[in-house]
C-alpha cells in the first residue's frame, strides 16, 4: 500500500436533514486492518459508513479516499435483478470477460475487469463455497442468500476498503462461518475492512472497535472481549465511585452534626454567662445576634454541602444505573409444574422442511433452540406450534403461545406502546412494566415505528405476555435480528427473567448460551433431532 491509509475522516460532521447532529469533528483513519464498529440502533452507525464510502455527503470537513471504498448495505432480499450475477453486482465484469473470451471485447471491458482475470473461477468457487446453486432465481432467494450473494460480490470486487453494513444479519452457522473465512481472507491479501455489526462472534476477530459515543467515537484496541472486559471495568468503577460518595455523604452528614453541637454547646455556654452576669453589657448585648449570624452561616453552608453531597451521589447512581440497568418482565402468574406438558409432537410433518415425522414430548418450564440452516423449515415449524399453519399430516399441542415473527407484526407502528397496551391493565400499572422493561416514559408515548429496534422488541414482548389468556410458551423467531449490541443484552436479561416455556430460533450462539436453555430440536437431513441442550444432538 503505497499511501498509509485506505481512506481518512479530517474533521468531519455528519447532520441529519432533520437537523440532528450525529458526529462532529471525526479524525479516523482507514487502514490495511479489520475495524468494528458498534453502538446504539440509530446512532448514525450506516450514515457513518455510506458517508466514508461517499454514498452521502458530510455536513463539515473532508475524506480523503486513496483507495477504491465499496460499501454492502443491510440486505432485505427483495429484487428484481435478472441473475445471481446481478445481485452480486458482478454482472458487468463477467459479462465483459465473455466478450474478451469471445474475440469481441470492448474498450472498456478493460477497466471493468481491471486486475480480475480470474474472476469468473473465484465466482463459480464462492458460490460453491456458500452452497448457491448457480441456476437459482433471484427471485427465490431467501434473505440470507441475498445477502451471501451482495457479500460474494463485495469479496470479488477490487476495491482496498470494504464496508459490511450488519453482514451477519439472515445468516446461519454455516454461511457465518463463510462469512469469517472470507473476512480473513481479504484481511489476508493486504485490504482493509469496516464490520459494522451487533454480532459478538465476528467482531471477535476484529483487530479494533470503534464505538459511536456523545457525538464522536471511543477507541478500543481490540474486539469484543476487550470492549467487554473494559465496559465490565467501567462498570466496577461507576459502582466504585458511587458507594465512595455514599461514604462521603454519611462522613460529611456526621461533620455538620458534630458541627451543629458544638455550635449549640458554645451557645449554652454564652447563655449561661449571661445569666451569671460575668460579662459587660455591651457583650451581653451582642451575643444573641452574633449567634444569630452565626448560626445562620453555618445553616446556609450545610444547607450547601447537603445539595452537593447529595448532587454526587445521584450522578454517581446515573452512570452506575445507566452501566447496570438490566430490564426483565413484571411479576408474572406463570406456573408450570414439572409433569406438564409444554410441547407435544405426534408424527408431525411441516409443510416445509423434513419430510420424517417428528415424535417428541417435553415437559415443564422447557426452554428450546431450534436450529438449522437458512431454509430448511425452522420459520414454518415454529409457525406450526403457533398454530398459523396447518401441518402436512400429524399434529401439536401444548401450553397456549404467542408467536414473536422476525417482524414484530403485532405492533402497530402508529399507535404508542401505553395505548396499545392499555387495555391490559391501568394506566400507572403499565407505565411501572414498561419502566421495567426499560422503557421510559418520553419513549412509551411515541408511535411505537418510531422507536428502536430494541424497544419494539421489549414493547413486543410485553404485548404479547400481557394479553389474555396468559401465554405461558414464548416463540421467538430471529430475535436479535436487526438489534444493537446493547439490546441484545436487554433482550437476554428480560428473557432470563420469563417463568414460561420458550422456543428460539436463533443463528447466534452467543445469546442463545444466555438463555439457560434445556432442550435443542436441530434440523438434519434425516429429520429433526430434539435432545437435552448439554447434548450434542446431531452426533447422536
Amino acid at each position: 500500500m503505497a499511501h498509509p491509509y485506505f481512506a481518512a475522516l479530517h474533521g468531519v460532521d455528519i447532520i441529519l436533514p432533520d437537523g440532528r447532529i450525529l458526529f462532529t469533528n471525526l479524525h479516523e483513519p482507514f487502514q490495511a486492518e479489520t475495524v468494528g464498529l458498534i453502538g446504539h440502533n440509530g446512532s448514525g452507525k450506516s450514515t457513518l459508513g455510506r458517508v466514508l464510502a461517499g454514498d452521502l455527503p458530510p455536513a463539515a470537513g473532508r475524506i480523503e479516499r486513496p483507495g477504491r471504498i465499496r460499501y454492502v448495505a443491510q440486505q432485505t432480499g427483495a429484487t428484481s435483478a435478472r441473475s445471481l450475477a446481478e445481485v452480486a453486482g458482478l454482472d458487468a465484469p463477467l459479462a465483459a470477460l465473455h466478450r474478451l473470451a469471445d474475440g469481441e471485447a470492448r474498450d472498456e471491458d478493460f477497466d471493468l475487469i481491471g486486475d480480475r482475470w480470474d474472476l469468473e473461477a473465484r465466482w463459480k468457487a464462492m458460490l460453491d463455497g456458500a452452497g448457491l446453486d448457480a441456476d437459482l432465481e433471484p427471485q427465490a432467494l431467501s434473505g440470507g442468500q441475498h445477502t451471501l450473494l451482495a457479500l460474494i460480490g463485495a469479496f470479488c470486487s477490487d476495491a482496498d476498503l470494504l464496508v459490511l453494513d450488519e453482514p451477519g444479519n439472515h445468516l446461519d452457522l454455516g454461511n457465518r462461518a463463510f462469512l469469517l473465512d472470507q473476512m480473513r481472507a481479504w484481511r489476508q491479501s493486504g485490504r482493509g475492512l469496516l464490520l459494522i455489526s451487533h454480532d459478538r462472534d465476528l467482531l471477535e476477530h476484529v483487530e479494533r472497535t470503534l464505538e459511536v459515543h456523545a457525538g464522536g467515537l471511543r477507541r478500543y484496541g481490540g474486539g469484543w472481549s476487550l470492549v467487554a472486559e473494559q465496559r465490565d471495568a467501567e462498570l466496577a468503577a461507576a459502582g466504585a465511585k458511587l458507594e465512595r460518595a455514599k461514604v462521603e455523604r454519611r462522613q460529611g452528614e456526621q461533620k455538620m452534626r458534630e458541627q451543629a453541637a458544638r455550635a449549640a454547646r458554645r451557645s449554652a455556654r454564652g447563655a449561661r454567662a449571661k445569666a451569671d452576669g460575668g460579662m459587660p453589657k455591651i457583650v451581653l448585648n451582642a451575643l444573641p445576634q452574633r449567634a444569630e449570624q452565626t448560626d445562620g452561616a453555618r445553616l446556609e453552608r450545610h444547607a450547601r454541602a447537603r445539595q452537593a453531597l447529595q448532587d454526587d451521589v445521584a450522578d454517581a447512581f446515573a452512570t452506575f444505573d445507566a452501566l447496570h440497568r438490566q430490564p426483565a418482565f413484571p411479576q408474572l402468574d406463570v406456573d408450570i409444574p414439572p409433569g406438564q406438558t409444554a410441547l407435544a409432537f405426534d408424527a408431525l410433518v411441516a409443510r416445509h422442511g423434513p419430510p420424517q415425522a417428528l415424535d417428541w414430548r417435553v415437559q415443564g418450564a422447557a426452554r428450546i433452540a431450534m436450529s438449522g440452516p437458512n431454509g430448511c423449515g425452522k420459520s414454518t415449524l415454529l409457525r406450526t406450534i403457533a398454530g398459523e399453519i396447518a401441518p402436512l399430516s400429524g399434529s401439536v399441542h401444548g401450553l397456549p403461545g404467542v408467536l414473536l415473527d422476525q417482524h414484530l407484526a403485532m405492533l402497530d407502528p402508529a399507535r404508542s406502546l401505553l395505548d396499545q397496551l392499555k387495555s391490559t391493565h391501568d394506566a400507572g400499572r403499565l407505565r411501572q412494566m414498561l419502566a421495567l422493561a426499560g422503557l421510559g416514559p418520553d419513549r412509551i408515548l411515541r408511535p411505537s415505528g418510531e422507536l428502536s429496534g430494541g424497544e419494539r422488541m421489549r414493547g413486543a414482548l410485553l404485548l404479547a405476555v400481557l394479553r389474555e389468556p396468559s401465554p405461558k410458551l414464548l416463540m421467538l423467531d430471529e430475535p436479535t435480528n436487526h438489534l444493537d449490541l446493547s439490546s441484545v443484552e436487554a433482550l437476554e436479561a428480560m428473557l432470563g427473567s420469563w417463568p414460561g416455556a420458550l422456543v428460539v430460533v436463533s443463528h447466534d450462539g452467543r445469546f442463545l448460551d444466555t438463555l439457560a436453555l434445556t432442550h435443542r430440536l436441530e434440523w438434519t437431513a434425516g429429520g429433526w433431532i430434539a435432545g437435552d441442550a448439554a447434548e450434542n444432538v446431531v452426533d447422536k
